[in-house]
């Protein structure tokens, strides 16, 4: 996790740290003090029944966090795609995305009231969940995710869609990696909840704890991959952008329209460039849809002059 996180902050302001990309950082932060809280546990829960209660609390919690993280993610991605001019307050889908959460409340108390942990006569600590909490959990993220990921793709792969010219392609193969990474991450936490329901709330705290850890870690690191965008694709791209800015300024000429738009253009993609393209942080969809919008709004600016 220390290596992701180091890849996606390398050469990175904090200024142009936005809320998405604040998202995906506090979900490594997160991933990385569940596995030293869990290493820590994992030590001294034997035969000690304090050590063995904060073990399914401590999974709980940040588990819970960790899953909200990324359900906000999503929102915000499907706010990205999808609003235009529109603030998150004044946006309906966003509010009834944000009305769905509320749910998770009530499953996130079923895990603590249906939790358990106890010492057996051989000092092994054995923790998990009772069905009454774990079965609510899977399906509560089931839907969430599979609804979440559809309103995301369904704009991107949409031929009526606003997103619409030479980035089309591109945010075609966003909604692909955005589509593989939650089936992984939809795969893998379902397995882990399914493998607490089986057992009843009576699993070895060495297990439980390692198939948490082993589950946030993975889901950080599918995130990684869908918010990560290759060097050549980007550099060629940016490339591409620098070329038809320059040529719109010079075939407009210092005072026409064309030629501001196309300095303005050149200006925004000199700004992306300022940071490696390999490691900064970069929520790839972000890019092409602001793109999109700095080239509408230069547009609509020129036709008044």
């Amino acid at each position: 996790m220390a290596c992701l996180f180091g890849r996606k902050t390398a050469g990175t302001r904090l200024a142009s740290v936005n809320y998405a990309r604040g998202l995906v950082i506090a979900l490594y932060l997160i991933s990385w003090v569940f596995s030293v809280i869990a290493a820590m546990l994992v030590q001294t829960n034997n035969g000690n029944l304090l050590s063995c209660q904060l073990s399914i609390l401590s999974c709980i919690a940040l588990y819970a966090l960790s899953k909200v993280v990324i359900y906000l993610f999503l929102m915000e991605k499907v706010y990205v795609v999808t609003a235009v001019g529109v603030t998150r307050t004044n946006f309906f889908l966003y509010k009834v995305n944000a009305v769905l959460m509320m749910p998770y409340v009530i499953v996130i108390t079923l895990m603590v009231v249906y939790r358990n942990a106890y010492i057996r006569d051989d000092d092994k600590c054995y923790i998990g969940l009772f069905r009454a909490g774990a079965l609510p959990l899977i399906l509560y993220d089931i839907v969430m995710s599979c609804w979440l990921t559809f309103l995301f793709l369904k704009p991107l792969m949409s031929s009526s869609s606003f997103l619409q010219g030479p980035s089309k392609g591109k945010l075609r193969n966003v909604a692909r990696r955005t589509l593989l990474g939650c089936i992984v991450s939809l795969i893998l936490s379902s397995a882990n909840i399914f493998t607490l329901a089986y057992f009843d709330g009576h699993e070895r705290g060495l297990v439980c704890l390692s198939c948490c850890t082993v589950d946030v870690t993975l889901n950080a690191i599918a995130i990684h991959w869908v918010t990560s965008r290759g060097g050549g694709l980007g550099r060629g791209n940016n490339n591409n952008n620098s070329e038809r800015a320059t040529g719109g300024a010079v075939a407009g000429g210092g005072g026409g329209a064309t030629g501001r738009r196309g300095v303005h253009s050149f200006g925004v993609n000199s700004d992306k460039q300022i940071a490696p393209l390999e490691s900064h942080i970069s929520v790839t969809v972000e890019s092409y849809v602001e793109e999109y919008h700095q080239l509408h709004y230069a547009g609509n600016r020129s036709t008044h002059y």
